[in-house]
């Protein structure tokens, strides 16, 4: 396929070590209703077959870029540099967009006018099973509304779709903040102007054992506080700390570091829970939410219970 006219979206697809996956995402990608984008695949130092797999696919959106390893900020960086559309949309190596996914969210940027980016909802699947985050989102096909950081939380980065303009004035993405760099970038991008959230399912974010979130996970709770914190101090026009600063302002007794480390653990515990549910490993799914249960029972309890009647 040729492109003849300028891309209307960008997509950035940064890759490190992806090839169990990196097929079926650019599949679906290539597959979109919309056609008329680019598709940048950063492959940031990869030592397995991704830069293949790349390759494979005889379809001249493609724009496979190489380089040393640098991490998931400097490839998205690299990405919003490298950019030819007045629109980026991110898309992770292993997760899969809908096919209806770029038209709809350039569909809704052309109907809100002042927007400068959006998001999505998604659902979460593993081996055996998905489920629809009834937790945390009331799906709503076609309904829009603005994006609150606070209450929002950190939405899901392979659902970004924003202007290209927006993300180069923000200067893209930090890397003293990974590995909660996308929740940085959403929040300085809700101080930057409008964004929007679409209130249903665009991607569907693979689950999988192997994923960074668990290795890092201790160090995601801690700066996610300090993103918080960093998105306050701006709303207040006053500096933002360090990471190392923000950790002194935080109690050191025992008793402080006890909770904080007891909600944390919690939440780590309710998510492999998940992901050995969607895996269909019921017993040890049990164990692990028994855990987080024992942990933190009122937030754990009112959690549980949104989510029945979500899993389908």
């Amino acid at each position: 396929m040729h492109l003849v006219k300028p891309p209307e979206v960008t997509v950035i697809v940064p890759v490190y070590n992806g090839a169990a996956h990196l097929g079926e995402t650019l599949a679906a990608l290539l597959s979109q209703s919309l056609t008329n984008f680019e598709l940048l695949v950063i492959d940031d130092g990869s030592s397995d077959a991704s830069g293949a797999i790349a390759r494979s696919f005889k379809d001249d959106r493609i724009r496979l870029i190489c380089g040393e390893n640098g991490g998931l900020c400097h490839a998205l960086n690299r990405g919003i540099a490298e950019a030819r559309a007045p629109y980026i949309a991110r898309n992770d190596q292993d997760d899969i967009s809908c096919s209806q996914r770029l038209e709809r969210q350039l569909m809704v940027m052309n109907d809100q006018s002042g927007a400068i980016g959006m998001f999505a909802y998604y659902t979460k699947f593993g081996i055996k099973h998905r489920w629809s985050n009834s937790d945390k989102f009331r799906m709503a096909a076609g309904r829009v509304r603005e994006y609150e950081p606070l209450k929002d939380g950190s939405l899901l980065a392979s659902t970004m779709f924003v202007r290209t303009e927006a993300l180069r004035a923000i200067h893209g993405f930090r890397q003293s903040y990974y590995p909660v760099d996308d929740w940085d970038l959403q929040c300085r991008l809700a101080q930057a102007g409008k964004v929007l959230v679409l209130q249903e399912p665009l991607v569907a974010y693979r689950f999988q054992r192997s994923a960074n979130t668990y290795r890092v996970f201790a160090e995601m709770q801690e700066k996610t506080r300090w993103t918080e914190d960093s998105y306050r101090r701006r709303l207040r026009e006053i500096p933002e700390l360090t990471f190392e600063e923000f950790m002194t302002t935080q109690a050191q007794n025992g008793w402080s570091r006890m909770a904080r480390r007891r909600v944390d653990a919690a939440k780590l515990q309710m998510r492999v829970a998940g992901q050995e549910y969607l895996d269909g490993r019921y017993l040890t799914a049990a164990v692990h939410l028994s855990s987080a249960v024992a942990l933190n029972p009122v937030d754990t309890a009112r959690r549980v219970w949104r989510l029945v009647g979500g899993s389908v």
